[in-house]
């Protein structure tokens, strides 16, 4: 009995489709980066709070050439990088959990394991839920990658059926 074109041929599964792949690709750079974010906070936490905030100065001629910004720039405001070492180390703390469950997620959801989208959405949740435990609700400023990531929950919910 030969395989069907939308099956593997050596174990019988569905073909994983390129949406899926694109996801989980996309996902493990944003998690590899917010893991090697979250590690160097960890163990260069001073290092980090002296990094200073550089702010671009502009020539009246030059202000002038800057096209009018129709959306709130939050880097520059009070929320921008923490500067107390102790709250860049809970921050990490909490992103590390976070970053390395949606990591781990993906590889499952790779491999069309659909216990990978549960451990993904654990890790968002953590994401969210652990830096307000730790901080409080000003940390929500500086966890935009938590928000986009509910957004590929929702994306990966629509591939579930690729899944096992």
């Amino acid at each position: 009995m030969e395989p069907t074109p939308t099956e593997r041929p050596t174990d019988g599964l569905p073909v994983r489709s390129q949406f899926l792949t694109l996801l989980c690709v996309l996902t493990f750079i944003g998690s590899a980066l917010s893991l090697f974010d979250a590690v160097i906070s960890l163990v260069q936490t001073d290092a980090v709070v002296e990094t200073p905030r550089v702010e671009r100065k502009y020539t009246p001629e030059q202000q002038k050439e800057i096209p009018k910004q129709y959306f709130e720039d939050r880097s520059s405001g009070d929320e921008n990088i923490p500067t107390d070492p102790d709250r860049i180390r809970l921050l990490a703390g909490a992103q590390f959990p976070y970053a390395l469950l949606t990591l781990v997620g993906a590889v499952f959801m790779l491999r069309q394991r659909r216990i990978g989208f549960w451990i993904y959405v654990v890790g968002v949740v953590t994401g969210l839920v652990l830096p307000v435990i730790l901080v409080g609700f000003g940390a929500l400023n500086t966890s935009f990658g938590v928000f986009f990531s509910m957004l590929f929950v929702g994306l990966y919910w629509l591939n579930l059926k690729d899944m096992h």
